[in-house]
């Protein structure tokens, strides 16, 4: 471990100051413990920044040609990049009163050490606002960790990652046993107006409503997750496209008679929902399927609408038995039309069974007609 230590570079500190007395005297300071880099002014501190991403901590004197320490501060911290929003920054204080004090911790600085500060207290300084940066990006890998993983934003309704694990799930299994895997991507219509007359507070909590709607319309197989924002989807295995299309109807259905009350006022939103089939779209992974749904539902024309791709006669898979038998038990006369061009492919699944049953029940049957 010793060794692991003396070997690792030492924790690089910026300081940013015109005076190099100031300089050499902060470089004394932390010599043998930092490795110090120094620049003159403002302008070469933030492009000296910006070049190396190795720099853990900056000290930085106010007053300064071509960019002061206020207008250096502001730049860093409007920057979204964690390296520059968690940056610890020690100001150098010389005479300045409370007000610039308070703006430069408005502006975002961490810390201040005044031009006297003697060594033990400036190490003391640095690595404590060095350490506080460290604490402060372990925790947030921990919570970007936790929203990658969790599974569920609310009761019944997952998160992308659930989404994507019930989708690659559901294409395996297609794939071992020549199924379908369907997704219906759900968009709430109009939903910068809705937020805009109820606030962004009360629009999620709405969502939050719908997505307990879908949840309730779907069978237990079926995953619900909210995507982005207004967006919804849903993954059905072994879901034929007529199946599908059924099922976006009863989800537009919920989403349309939602009763929704803001302030004595009775909120009404549509939604369109697109579909997405792997053997109609071709598509064979997760990335491809979504493509297929967020293409459908952006070429929409209209809202409140179940949009699905054309059946392809080339297309049209055989559906296994048991899914033949409820058909027929459905009775409904387009479904029951639509296994005909299916019969010689069921026959043939069902072949062993109708042989064994013969050979078993002694019942004559002449099955070498049956196709193979």
């Amino acid at each position: 471990m010793q060794a692991n230590d003396e070997l690792s570079p030492l924790p690089r500190v910026l300081v940013v100051d015109d005076s190099r007395i100031v300089r050499a005297t902060i470089k004394k300071h932390l010599s043998g413990a930092y490795d110090i880099i120094e620049e003159a002014d403002g302008e070469a501190g933030w492009q000296r920044l910006q070049a190396d991403e190795s720099v853990c901590l900056l000290i930085s004197d106010l007053t300064m040609p071509e960019l002061d320490g206020l207008g250096l501060l502001a730049r860093i911290r409007s920057r979204s990049e964690a390296r520059y929003r968690l940056l610890p920054i020690i100001i150098v204080s010389g005479e300045e009163d409370e007000e610039t004090r308070q703006r430069c911790v408005n502006a975002g600085a961490s810390d201040f050490v005044t031009k006297s500060t003697d060594r033990a207290e400036m190490l003391a300084r640095v690595a404590a606002n060095i350490e506080l940066a460290r604490t402060h990006k372990e925790l947030d890998a921990v919570r970007e960790e936790q929203a990658r993983t969790a599974t569920h934003v609310a009761d019944g309704v997952g998160t992308n990652h659930l989404l994507k694990l019930q989708m690659e799930q559901s294409l395996s299994y297609a794939r071992r046993h020549r199924s379908e895997v369907t997704v219906l991507l759900i968009e709430i219509d109009a939903f910068d107006q809705v937020q805009a007359k109820l606030g962004e507070r009360v629009a999620n909590q709405m969502l939050q409503l719908l997505g307990k709607q879908l949840a309730g319309k779907l069978r237990n197989e079926d995953t619900l997750a909210q995507v982005a924002g207004p967006q919804f989807a849903v993954v059905s295995a072994s879901t034929t496209l007529s199946e599908s299309r059924i099922l976006g109807e009863r989800l537009r259905q919920a989403i349309a008679t939602a009763r929704i009350n803001f302030r004595g006022e009775q909120i009404q939103v549509t939604a369109s929902i697109a579909v997405a089939n792997t053997l109609h779209d071709d598509a064979a992974d997760t990335d491809a399927l979504m493509a297929a749904a967020s293409a459908r539902l952006a070429a929409r024309t209209e809202h409140n609408a179940v949009i699905v791709p054309q059946p392809s006669a080339s297309h049209i898979a055989t559906p296994s038995i048991a899914e033949a038998l409820a058909l027929l038990h459905k009775g409904d006369a387009a479904e029951v039309s639509g296994l005909k061009q299916h019969l010689p492919a069921l026959l043939a699944n069902l072949a062993p069974l109708l042989e064994l049953a013969n050979q078993e029940l002694g019942l004559g049957w002449n099955t070498d007609q049956l196709p193979q």
